[in-house]
């Protein structure tokens, strides 16, 4: 079982100003025996029922395994395990601020920081197992240097208030190649009214309606969308402000483009 207290400090973190959510969780990085003790508790699980499955949320992305302890809006805590990895073809800045405790050896990294538009190296660092080492990842982040060991890390992003502004760069040239906002809380709600649309709920319009102020340009699309599935009579009006209106010149085109073919838009004449 995950501790009340870090439960109690995850929670607090979701209101709180960037640096006083990662204050919260960064003592759960320093003293980590709350992570030893789940550990242990679920391998005593394992030890005596084969067929126990611990309540941690498993995943692999590429090179990396991550047991997930926890996950929200704007806090996810991870330990994370890393082997096999060569020179990585790209630098990724998550838009968040990464606390990482290297477990089992050190922490060996080149560190890149945005310059404008690109990503520059900016020479090579080293944190010895049980240190804590925090950046921000709006403007530096790292890219973990091939050891022989896999590499073993406890991990906590803290996302900043409001969307997050991820991006990736070629790391030889350090231009940048992609970038994109995400607002978690606002995906949740997308997949919600996903769901409201598919059982057809056209009582629960206004929730669909009150999504369309989203930050992201691409969810108050993807909002609206779902809005005209649901119910294309009751969502023209917002559709016709949409496309004279949005702050989004992509979105006011496409928005435009559907007027048009659906046969909504202004009269010809």
């Amino acid at each position: 079982m995950i501790p009340a207290t870090l439960v109690a400090a995850i929670a607090a973190a979701q209101d709180e100003p960037l640096e006083r959510a990662v204050a919260l969780i960064r003592p759960f990085l320093q003293d980590i025996g709350w992570f030893d003790a789940l550990l242990r508790a679920e391998l005593s699980e394992m030890a005596a029922d084969p067929m126990h499955l611990p309540q941690l949320r498993a995943m692999r992305q590429g090179d990396a395994r991550h047991l997930v302890i926890a996950r929200t809006g704007r806090v996810r805590i991870a330990a994370t395990v890393v082997d096999g990895i060569g020179p990585p073809d790209h630098v990724h800045f998550s838009g968040q601020v990464t606390l990482c405790r290297p477990l089992g050896g050190a922490l060996v990294a080149e560190r890149y920081r945005r310059d404008g538009d690109r990503a520059v190296a900016i020479g090579r660092a080293s944190w010895p197992a049980g240190a804590v080492a925090q950046w921000d990842e709006r403007h530096e982040t790292l890219c973990l240097v091939p050891q022989e060991r896999s590499y073993l890390l406890l991990r906590a992003q803290i996302a900043p208030e409001g969307p997050v502004h991820a991006r990736l760069h070629d790391r030889e040239s350090g231009a940048q190649i992609a970038a994109e906002a995400i607002d978690e809380a606002q995906a949740r709600t997308l997949m919600l009214l996903s769901l409201l649309r598919t059982q057809g709920r056209r009582d629960a319009a206004a929730h669909f309606a009150a999504a369309l102020d989203a930050d992201v340009p691409t969810q108050r699309w993807a909002a609206m969308r779902e809005y005209l599935a649901l119910d294309t009579g009751q969502a023209l009006p917002a559709l016709r402000t949409m496309a004279r209106q949005d702050a989004d010149d992509r979105v006011r085109a496409v928005a435009a483009h559907t007027l048009e073919r659906i046969g909504a838009g202004p009269c010809p004449a």
